[in-house]
């Protein structure tokens, strides 16, 4: 009787032991892609973002951050599969720097725009802490951005709270927000918008070239800031700007 249930114990551990290794993820679950670049997802202070770094650097000119779209009025956590996002986090990766897309947590939307500003700031706030500590890059040398949905909700984040006051820039393609929000933003801004207003209907609500231009002159980020309105397409977020985006990314953190 003793041996059968010695050997049943021995079993059910062996099963268990099996059952745990094949739901074991592994953190730093990788792939290597083109030019050496390692792909890996990770989670860190319950913040789970897609990360680009060239392998074999042993340093960095700087972090970027990108967030997804999402929908507005019922907002679900980030994705981290936009091609947009990742198309922009491979060639910065290419280039040098420490490059994510972040999952932010899925927050209130229009139920309450600012309590999702907050969250959202917080969450960026999060990868890049994590990101600094593991790549060894200051967190002031740091870049955060988005399309569209992350775009909006940013650019309350840097008008009313400090969570991302220390980064170098924002590159917001695709979204608008007001001009009293455009004369409080802490960080400079970089907008880029389709021709056509397609950012909402409404009509105090201003987005590349009219986005830049509503930032104060005596702003102290004026001079770092840019807005572009691309005559070439009129439609939201009807093109990725990859290049553009990454050459401001360069200027801010060359």
């Amino acid at each position: 009787m003793k041996t059968k249930t010695t050997l049943r114990t021995i079993i059910t551990g062996l099963v268990l032991l099996f059952l745990m290794l094949g739901c074991k993820k592994n953190p730093d679950d990788s792939t290597l892609l083109p030019g050496d670049i390692e792909r890996s997802t990770r989670t860190d202070n319950g913040i789970t973002y897609k990360v680009y770094v060239q392998k074999g650097r042993d340093s960095y000119k700087g972090i970027l951050v990108m967030g997804s779209g999402n929908n507005e009025n019922n907002p679900t956590s980030g994705s981290m599969d936009g091609s947009s996002e990742n198309a922009l986090c491979q060639k910065a990766a290419e280039n040098g720097y420490v490059a994510a897309i972040v999952q932010y947590r899925k927050g209130p939307g229009t139920a309450d725009w600012n309590k999702s500003a907050e969250m959202m700031g917080q969450d960026y706030d999060v990868c890049i802490s994590a990101l600094s500590e593991k790549y060894g890059v200051d967190k002031d040398k740091s870049v955060v951005g988005g399309y569209s949905y992350a775009t909006f909700i940013l650019y309350t984040a840097i008008a009313y709270y400090n969570d991302l006051s220390y980064c170098k820039g924002l590159l917001g393609a695709c979204g608008s927000t007001d001009a009293d929000k455009a004369s409080k933003f802490k960080i400079p801004i970089y907008a880029i918008n389709c021709a056509g207003n397609n950012e909402g209907d409404n009509i105090n609500a201003f987005s590349g070239k009219e986005l830049y231009d509503k930032i104060p002159a005596a702003s102290p980020i004026k001079a770092k800031s840019d807005g572009v309105t691309d005559d070439s397409c009129n439609t939201h977020c009807g093109k990725s700007w990859t290049d553009e985006l990454h050459g401001q990314l360069v200027k801010w953190l060359p």
